[in-house]
């Protein structure tokens, strides 16, 4: 959550953070380049993950700072919300996470860093392997879902999680 200054050596926490979301007043800046010097601290690196070449290059060579608009529409967070909706958002946002099933949420976590640099074919075989070794650790979570939208149809994959408080 970011709802102030985000600069150079900032984007280092900001790249661990698997979700972010900023206020739209937040402030963003790759300004080592107004310093006479190359963005450290990894800075560059997030630049070139999080952002399209072109906006990486403009970012680091004009110094100049981008608000949290900005930021989200190119990338450097999910979303960026008013300042005094931000909290509320971040919150919302991990009350939905927590309602998740923790095993799943590990898995895609650890999917979704290591396809990036694997052929289709790799990745296909990869995430065949990750989806059987999620299922041997959490066959109960994983049924229960099933069984509340098969049977029960209570639960609707696509409008949010199984209800993990109900166990058959």
């Amino acid at each position: 959550m970011v709802n102030g200054w985000c600069f150079g050596g900032g984007y280092g926490p900001l790249f661990a953070c698997d979700l972010a979301f900023c206020a739209d007043e937040a402030t963003f800046g790759l300004s080592e380049i107004n310093w006479g010097i190359l963005p450290g601290g990894g800075a560059t690196k997030v630049a070139v993950e999080l952002l399209s070449f072109r906006r990486a290059m403009y970012h680091a060579l004009l110094g100049e700072p981008i608000d949290g608009k900005t930021a989200a529409e190119w990338g450097l967070v999910n979303e960026s919300v008013p300042l005094v909706q931000l909290k509320d958002r971040v919150t919302d946002v991990a009350s939905k996470l927590n309602e998740r099933n923790p095993v799943t949420i590990k898995a895609i976590k650890d999917a979704v860093r290591r396809v990036g640099d694997m052929t289709y074919d790799d990745a296909e075989d990869y995430l065949l392997r990750a989806q059987e070794a999620a299922n041997s650790f959490d066959n109960d979570g994983r049924k229960e879902g099933i069984r509340q939208f098969i049977d029960e149809k209570s639960y609707k994959p696509g409008l949010g999680a199984y209800d993990r408080s109900r166990r058959s």
